[in-house]
């Protein structure tokens, strides 16, 4: 586990690592204030786009793949972002906000490659092994968005969570409060100087199995590891449907087609509602 710090932007190029943390400060206070983002990431990441006047559709329904995470593409002017909902919560909320610079870079610093090819997010890329620098760089936009320095030094003070000798059970309690995976959260105290390299380290190396043993002991880090194949969201796909048929826009035939077509999307992915 412990590439996670190497392979880290901070590490590889502090320089672009500080510009990028005072962009991310920015970004925060524009569009989220001083709120902990946790899964309003997927608000957050749909308001950035209304605000530019950019159309912009969110899908998530489950891929049973955990290394599929994300991908980001754009179509005739509209940005189309997938989530994979199999994934634990956590995974998700961090897949949208790497997403989300993405998608930034795109709007903000006129970067054409997420039009020329996309952008496709696999757990190597998201967890450790980066092999661009686009998604070095995404992954530190998005660790400092999720867990902001300000919040993060706040949440320290508020549960008594010391510089210099955290447990597993407070690592586990900062992952619970920000909602982010557990290397993400190590990282984050690793950037900011709340850790030493050798105790990050040491985290790092802590089995998995032993990992989720102590998170099951805990609800509210449980529950941002948990699976959500129940949610199916198909962007604005119903909504079209309906105002089509509302306008009478199509002949009769096909828009029970469309209709069929859109339950069984839902019964594929494991959900029988209309």
């Amino acid at each position: 586990m412990g590439n996670v710090l190497d392979n880290s932007l901070f590490m590889q190029k502090p320089d672009k690592f500080r510009q990028l943390s005072g962009a991310v400060e920015q970004f925060n206070i524009r569009y989220n204030g001083s709120n902990i983002i946790q899964d309003d990431i997927f608000f957050v990441l749909k308001n950035y786009a209304r605000t530019k006047g950019i159309m912009l559709e969110l899908l998530r329904f489950p891929t049973k793949d955990d290394d599929f995470c994300a991908l980001t593409c754009v179509q005739k002017g509209k940005i189309f972002v997938y989530v994979n909902s199999w994934l634990p919560l956590s995974n998700q909320i961090f897949a949208a906000a790497h997403e989300l610079y993405h998608i930034w870079r795109f709007i903000e610093e006129k970067d054409e490659s997420i039009l020329r090819k996309g952008s496709f997010l696999n757990a190597a890329a998201m967890d450790e092994d980066v092999k661009n620098n686009e998604d070095l760089e995404a992954n530190a936009f998005a660790g400092m968005l999720l867990v902001p320095s300000g919040a993060l030094f706040e949440q320290m003070k508020i549960y008594g969570i010391s510089r210099e000798n955290q447990s597993l059970e407070d690592i586990i309690r900062l992952m619970a409060v920000f909602s982010v995976p557990y290397k993400a959260i190590l990282l984050r105290l690793y950037e900011e100087k709340y850790m030493e390299m050798d105790r990050a380290r040491e985290f790092l190396a802590v089995k998995k199995e032993a990992l989720e043993k102590e998170i099951c002991y805990s609800a509210d880090a449980d529950r941002w590891q948990k699976r959500t194949p129940e949610i199916i969201q198909l962007g604005t796909l119903k909504q079209m449907m309906d105002q089509n048929q509302e306008n009478e826009l199509l002949a009769a035939s096909r828009a029970a087609s469309d209709g069929e077509i859109y339950v069984r999307l839902l019964r594929r992915y494991g959900s029988d509602r209309e």
